[in-house]
């Protein structure tokens, strides 16, 4: 099962989140050298980790496995504040318009098949939360190698612009569209069947 931690419970899973920003930090900054604020620190944290962002937390044990963040697009967010030049034709915004970022799996301790599972997961919690909060398009920002596993969710992946050059790195602007098909979609496309997304009793986002 995959958590939903809104911004007015993040004390709940303070620990997952910790461990979460510490994994980020290996993986980006360690591993693939992204050029990120936490170069001097033990934790990746950075200015879109706000009182707007929502995480999907994947645990076992109380402990971080996997995770994403998730920012209305209508708040400052990574691809209007960093890479507004990847979309030539503007950012995409408004009230169901999310963006995705930073995500991941813990390096160490989910690897392989684990790693995989809770990529599955993940995505399809990302479409069931679009579905509780009327969102219809998530904006992301991906390495280009990376697309072709983005399409492989059976979710439709449309580009806001072309491949560009930045920090070396072949960078593309994406958006994926949550339509009435897209959850069953995903599911048959991953095997997986039954709702993944726990969620307290508002079940939605903090508005």
């Amino acid at each position: 099962m995959i958590d939903l931690v809104l911004p007015e419970a993040r004390f709940l899973y303070a620990g997952a989140l910790m461990e979460m920003h510490r994994d980020r930090k290996e993986v980006f900054v360690d591993r693939l050298g992204w050029s990120l604020p936490a170069m001097g620190s033990w934790l990746e944290v950075d200015q879109f980790d706000n009182d707007f962002a929502v995480y999907l937390l994947a645990r076992e044990q109380a402990r971080h496995q996997g995770s994403v963040r998730l920012l209305p697009s209508t708040r400052p967010n990574m691809l209007d504040t960093l890479f507004s030049d990847l979309c030539p034709g503007g950012v995409p915004s408004g009230e169901d318009v999310w963006e995705i970022s930073r995500l991941l799996t813990n390096p160490r301790d989910c690897t392989g098949a684990g790693a995989l599972r809770v990529h599955r997961l993940l995505a399809l919690a990302i479409v069931e939360f679009a579905r509780l909060n009327g969102i219809s398009r998530y904006n992301i920002v991906a390495e280009a190698r990376r697309v072709p596993t983005l399409l492989a969710m059976g979710w439709d992946v449309h580009p806001l612009g072309l491949p560009t050059h930045y920090r070396g790195e072949e960078l593309q602007a994406l958006q994926i569209r949550i339509e009435d098909d897209t959850l069953g979609r995903v599911r048959r496309r991953v095997r997986m069947f039954e709702p993944v997304l726990q969620v307290g009793e508002d079940r939605k986002w903090a508005a």
